[in-house]
């Protein structure tokens, strides 16, 4: 029983949390004048998901604070790239009428949406330097695991749909922080995935190599005949 009120509680808890962080999102997107708060604000918001995720428990009001201006200047340039790559994509999407140019421009839409996705969380996760290198590598992690990212672009699509049909109003009070959450839940298990990868390939060549000392020493001196 007690059990049972616990995770009701947590529940309870994780809702109003991501109801303020939402509230918080806009909050702080308005005090940069949207153009130079959006792209800080969901670095701040997708961090905080992180912490969540992972285990961690903080305070929301100063660790929101702390992520916003922690990457400021650098989170403001990337939003800026990507909301005038989406805006030309539009407006080409709008005008042009060539089949085949809609063809390739759907496509590298896709590509920008998979980039958009992983681009704060990877920001959030690693420690990298070069705005274009975190691009570049939003496309790898993206695509690497494809799978991942169009599950999350179905299930997001669906969740959202069904919620604007049924209770938009929910959209005031979840609209960014559930999809922000869904994203960096989503971008945590591809890295969690890659890095035992990378952790297993290491373990691998480590096995190697000392399979490969050990061959060398018990040749040490010989003469190995070559047939």
């Amino acid at each position: 029983m007690l059990k049972s009120v616990e995770k009701v509680n947590h529940i309870f808890t994780s809702f109003l949390n991501l109801v303020y962080v939402n509230l918080l999102w806009f909050l702080f997107t308005l005090l940069g004048l949207v153009v130079f708060g959006i792209g800080p604000s969901t670095y701040a918001l997708v961090s905080i998901c992180r912490q969540w995720i992972r285990g961690n428990s903080v305070p929301v009001f100063h660790t929101y604070w702390k992520y916003y201006k922690e990457c400021f200047r650098e989170t403001v340039m990337i939003s800026w790239i990507y909301m005038m790559s989406g805006f030309v994509l539009v407006v080409d999407l709008l005008h042009i009428t060539n089949w085949y140019m809609r063809v390739a421009l759907f496509m590298i839409s896709f590509i920008y949406l998979i980039s958009l996705i992983f681009i704060f969380p990877i920001m959030a996760h690693y420690n990298w330097k070069g705005i274009f290198f975190k691009i570049k590598m939003s496309f790898l992690f993206g695509f690497s695991c494809l799978q991942y990212s169009l599950v999350l672009i179905l299930v997001s699509s669906v969740l959202y749909w069904f919620i604007t049909k049924f209770f938009p109003g929910i959209l005031t009070f979840l609209g960014i922080s559930f999809l922000c959450y869904l994203i960096t839940w989503t971008a945590n298990q591809v890295f969690t995935r890659m890095e035992m990868q990378n952790a297993k390939d290491v373990e691998n060549k480590i096995f190697y190599q000392i399979e490969k000392g050990n061959k060398d020493e018990k040749t040490n001196g010989i003469k190995v005949s070559q047939c």
